[in-house]
């Protein structure tokens, strides 16, 4: 079989995109060779190989758990099934906590519930600076200990535990979160291949999906310092209840971020000093 007869096949099943990344795996060819190289006779690993790839797309397996990687904030973040895939959306996250580190001196910054490690990494990058991760998953801290290390070249602070348990003592200017907030409902109408990444990070609990992001909320205030700020991604649906929240736990000058789908995706706070 050539080179071109394998990609035929594949696009009968699957996606451009998908069938040129599945192509890549299997022979070793980027995309341009995959051009030039189209009238190649492939091996019968090479094919068995794409044919083994092609089984798990089709079961639904995320394209960023198949390659190992996926790219956010201009970096490419190993993943597997313990963590959350990072999504574009995530990077209104990213661009408000760069944006409020600004007003502090020398931000002290948490990413908390950190997954793949995606938004504490890239603030770290972009600040030259330190930034703290922790997360309730050991297999998730690991990956993102280990995307914050190749990624900036230090170790971080990672800690494991439920929300802010395992910071009591600490204080922070802005704590970032991406925390899981999908109602039962939301999550059972998603598509199969979100299904395959870890439901905990998408369940937040409660009819309304904000149990946790209550507690993240209520919580917060003895870990920040004096103006801190707490900055949330959410469903556009929750944000007016955030903001509520965020007023009756003591935070002032809330604002609303939009995300490049123009929907409300990041909501923070500072906190009112005593």
């Amino acid at each position: 079989m050539t080179l071109s007869a394998l990609r035929k096949e594949l696009l009968g099943k699957i996606d451009q995109v998908d069938a040129r990344i599945i192509v890549r795996l299997a022979t070793g060819l980027d995309e341009i060779h995959q051009i030039t190289e189209s009238g190649m006779e492939i091996s019968k690993e090479m094919y068995d190989k794409a044919e083994s790839l092609l089984r798990m797309r089709l079961e639904g397996i995320p394209m960023a758990y198949i390659t190992g990687e996926k790219e956010f904030f201009g970096h490419t973040f190993h993943v597997n099934p313990s963590v959350l895939i990072p999504r574009p959306d995530t990077e209104t996250l990213v661009e408000t906590a760069i944006k409020l580190a600004r007003n502090f001196r020398e931000p002290r910054i948490l990413d908390l519930c950190t997954g793949s490690g995606a938004v504490g990494t890239s603030i770290a990058y972009a600040l030259s600076r330190d930034v703290a991760i922790s997360d309730l998953s050991e297999n998730a801290l690991k990956i993102a200990a280990e995307n914050y290390l190749r990624i900036t070249g230090k170790q971080p602070d990672a800690r494991l535990g439920n929300l802010l348990a395992p910071w009591k003592g600490s204080v922070f200017d802005i704590i970032a979160t991406n925390p899981p907030y999908l109602t039962d409902k939301w999550y059972e109408e998603t598509e199969i291949s979100v299904k395959k990444e870890p439901e905990m990070a998408f369940l937040g609990g409660g009819d309304d999906g904000l149990a946790i992001i209550r507690e993240i909320i209520a919580s917060s205030p003895d870990f920040l310092s004096p103006n801190g700020v707490l900055a949330i991604e959410c469903d556009y649906r929750q944000i007016e209840i955030c903001g509520s929240l965020l007023k009756i736990n003591g935070f002032s000058d809330i604002h609303i971020v939009k995300d490049l789908g123009d929907k409300e995706r990041v909501i923070y706070g500072r906190r009112l000093p005593e």
